[in-house]
């Protein structure tokens, strides 16, 4: 009798760990096509080879900088606010520059509206022609079964880290940075669409411009009322729930700073005609639109949960399936081929898996095959199988969910089913689906302990519990979550899911 090969041992569980401590302590911070990515694939590949029957070293070239979180559109973004704020004021010399220059700061708010659009919604290398084009590298495993290939499971996760943001300093106030800063574009377009229509129709309304004033005016505020009730509305998915005090002062006093720029131009009897209000509203969110200019950079952030924890999880499959196989244990998959892909480049905007789908999707598609990737696990409390990336609007393989799903009820391990909600980035996931294969994604973490530490320097190896605890021990905030446990469930789930798949019928 084949003796029980146990998923979560200590030896697996430690292995995952000891992955994404050596890869932080050994290599550190992993941006995006730097020196360090590179030496952290190259050290994924020496340990994948450990492992698999062979490994390939797939070489990419893309626009890092160009990506949702690169400096390329950000910067041109805010040079476009500006410059159209500027211009708008030459709309008070006459009635033909009054037409002019609404057309003109129309068009420049409309492009940066179109450049947030393409860069960091649909997650386009939009800034290509002003960007540098860099070096990745994906990292893919194979392990053969031991008969006919006629399935293929692929399991993913991206080794590089995102950069650290410096306004990781003002805690979930942050967030008041990214929704002044995105969407002050929005009441900008609508103050010169209307100073274009009363160019056109020779008449200004007095109430209506009175009416967009004191909207503009007061939308620092809306924001931060959003943010302080957030918990109670359930607006932003979660994510603003739990906000610490010092959050609360913080958004406060930036909110604050628009306030007393327009009482002070209102004290000096600045005339709120169009023009002026245009120019009043930029300086009201200046502070904004710094704080998101220099919230990018190249320092690059520890990432032990986004992403390394994923990276452990794929290196950790890739273990067990080598003992069932030393040890000719018969769940070993008779013919499903399993691809480990170590990913490049996803914070720049998914490249590696899009490369990746685009080069082998045709060959792979001529059998059955799915992708399961992971982000972030942290959370032994619930994981999120994901049916839809909202912000890149790419659907998922609702028959891998649902897969999933029944494995996940077998275990006993809790789980959500549910779409990524919008504006809030998107996962290798949809650069597989993008180019060309079925995929799902495995997220884990509580959403409203997510602003605490993503993105930042706080993504280090103290988050992960050093000893194992039991899976019911799910910590109390996110200096504590049982992430060991996250990764074993991820784990057991995925093992099981090689073995469905192969007893599948196709």
């Amino acid at each position: 009798m084949t003796k029980e090969y146990v998923i979560d041992s200590d030896e697996n569980s430690d292995y995952m760990y000891n992955v994404v401590k050596s890869i932080i302590t050994e290599i550190g911070p992993r941006p995006a096509c730097s020196e360090n990515e590179k030496a952290a694939s190259i050290w994924s590949q020496k340990e994948l080879e450990k492992h698999c029957d062979s490994v390939d070293w797939e070489g990419f070239y893309c626009y890092p900088s160009a990506g949702p979180a690169g400096p390329a559109w950000v910067r041109v973004a805010f040079t476009l606010i500006v410059s159209s704020a500027l211009l708008f004021l030459l709309t008070n010399i006459n009635q033909i520059s009054k037409i002019v220059f609404s057309i003109i700061s129309t068009g420049l708010i409309s492009f940066a509206i179109f450049t947030f659009y393409k860069s960091f919604l649909r997650y386009e290398e939009f800034m290509a022609p002003i960007s540098k084009l860099k070096a990745s590298q994906n990292v893919v495993g194979t392990i053969k079964p031991t008969e006919e290939i006629t399935k293929r499971v692929i399991f993913s996760g991206h080794i590089d880290s995102t950069i650290w943001r410096q306004i990781q300093y003002t805690k979930y106030a942050y967030s008041l940075f990214l929704i002044n800063g995105i969407f002050s574009l929005l009441p900008l377009f609508v103050i010169y669409i209307l100073q274009l229509i009363y160019a056109i129709i020779g008449l200004e309304l007095t109430v209506l411009t009175f009416s967009i004033n004191i909207f503009i005016f007061n939308f620092p505020g809306i924001v931060a009322i959003m943010i302080l009730t957030a918990s109670r509305t359930g607006l932003f998915a979660g994510y603003l729930e739990k906000i610490p005090l010092s959050s609360v002062f913080m958004v406060i006093f930036l909110t604050s700073i628009p306030y007393i720029i327009v009482l002070f131009f209102c004290i000096i009897g600045f005339e709120l005609i169009l023009p002026n209000s245009a120019i009043i509203y930029v300086l009201m969110n200046m502070i904004f639109y710094i704080g998101d200019v220099f919230m990018v950079n190249k320092k690059g952030g520890p990432g032990a949960t986004d992403n390394l924890t994923p990276v452990a999880i794929c290196h950790g499959i890739a273990k067990v399936l080598h003992d069932w196989k030393e040890q000719q244990y018969q769940d070993f998959p008779k013919n499903t081929e399993i691809k480990i892909l170590i990913c490049g480049c996803e914070e720049c905007g998914l490249r590696g898996s899009m490369v990746f789908a685009q080069r082998h999707s045709r060959q792979y598609n001529k059998i059955y095959t799915k992708c399961v990737n992971f982000e972030s696990i942290v959370n032994s409390e619930y994981l999120k199988f994901y049916t839809r990336e909202n912000t890149t609007g790419t659907e998922m393989d609702i028959e891998i969910v649902n897969d999933l799903k029944e494995i996940a009820d077998k275990l006993n391990i809790s789980y959500k089913i549910l779409a990524q909600p919008a504006l809030a980035g998107a996962t290798d996931a949809a650069g597989l689906v993008k180019g060309g294969l079925q995929a799902t994604c495995i997220e884990g973490f509580h959403n409203h302990d997510m602003l605490s530490y993503y993105h930042t320097s706080r993504d280090n190896l103290d988050m992960l519990n050093k000893e194992r605890r039991p899976c019911n021990d799910h910590g109390t905030n996110w200096k504590n979550r049982n992430i060991r446990c996250a990764m074993e469930n991820v784990l057991k789930i995925c093992i099981e899911y090689i073995k469905f798949v192969d007893k599948k019928e196709i």
